[in-house]
């Protein structure tokens, strides 16, 4: 007749039930020991290097804290930009995190070289996905290190102008003398051409001024020139101003007066020269000619000039 319960196993002859049990017990709590010593030994074994990535990861962490502040310090007592000073403090201290992660990993016993390779095919993919800001990164880099500008700095780009006001890695923001701002990404910084008008301390500009054919040529140029050379913003060095002759036009000679000024002047030299020239010449009678049109009315019943 068959049994709704299991089958239990007989013990070996001689045996006992009771001893049966008692020696697979016996056998399971060997296995349980010899599993327990095996992870002991293992754990006994991986603690050292456990120890060393904490202790890596810890003097890691007082490096990135510590170690830019004198490079820091070292870096604003030369002429390098302050942005670019920020930048290299970014690099070094993403760099030091790199290596410290690096070498916490090599001693935790993961395969370091697999993990970068995997990192290297995924920042591969990552870079052709931004491409262009990584281009205009590298652009952001170039223009921080060689400066062909620096904030304050009144530039030209292409058929945009204003006043550097700042310098990011990914773009340059310009001022304009409107109080607009303008981002212009660093790579068309890099690629078009760039006129910096406060890349020097002083600035020469030639100012024209026309007179008619029948007034004084030398009384005006005498007149031009005592004015200019008593002006209080106009320098001496690097040359001394100078008025010239420079065309004889349609219907005016045109003088060039050469000055020299102070960059952070130059516009209001020219706005006041401007002023003062036509009042000069307007007490002394000199005439500034401008385009005149001379209409001929012809009557009705003319016949139009021939070729119309």
């Amino acid at each position: 007749m068959s049994s709704r319960f299991p089958a239990f196993p007989l013990p070996a002859e001689g045996g006992t039930v009771n001893e049966s049990v008692v020696e697979r017990i016996t056998m399971s709590m060997e296995h349980l020991y010899a599993a327990w010593n095996s992870f002991t030994a293992g754990l006994l074994a991986f603690l050292p290097h456990l120890l060393q990535a904490v202790l890596i990861l810890v003097i890691g962490l007082l490096a990135v804290r510590i170690l830019p502040k004198p490079v820091n310090a070292m870096l604003r007592r030369t002429s390098i930009d302050p942005v670019a000073i920020k930048y290299v403090q970014r690099v070094i201290k993403i760099s030091l995190w790199v290596l410290i992660a690096v070498m916490a990993l090599d001693k935790l016993g993961i395969p370091v070289t697999s993990l970068l390779t995997v990192l290297a095919a995924v920042g591969a993919a990552v870079a052709l996905a931004i491409r262009d800001n990584l281009a205009n990164l590298a652009s952001g880099v170039v223009l921080l290190f060689t400066k062909p500008f620096k904030a304050g700095d009144y530039i030209e780009i292409g058929d945009l102008g204003g006043t550097v006001t700042e310098i990011e890695l990914m773009q340059t923001y310009l001022d304009t003398p409107g109080n607009t701002r303008i981002a212009v990404p660093n790579t068309k910084m890099m690629t078009e051409t760039l006129v910096n008008y406060s890349a020097h301390d002083c600035r020469r500009q030639d100012m024209v001024f026309s007179i008619s054919y029948e007034n004084d040529l030398l009384q005006a140029k005498a007149l031009l020139t005592e004015l200019v050379e008593s002006h209080p913003l106009v320098l001496k060095e690097p040359a001394p101003p100078r008025v010239v002759v420079t065309e004889y036009a349609a219907s005016s000679i045109n003088l060039t007066a050469q000055l020299w000024c102070s960059s952070s002047e130059y516009w209001n030299l020219r706005f006041d020269l401007n002023e003062k020239v036509k009042a000069l010449f307007d007490q002394n009678g000199i005439v500034i000619p401008y385009n005149q049109l001379d209409v001929h009315l012809c009557p009705p019943d003319a016949a139009p000039p021939k070729g119309e």
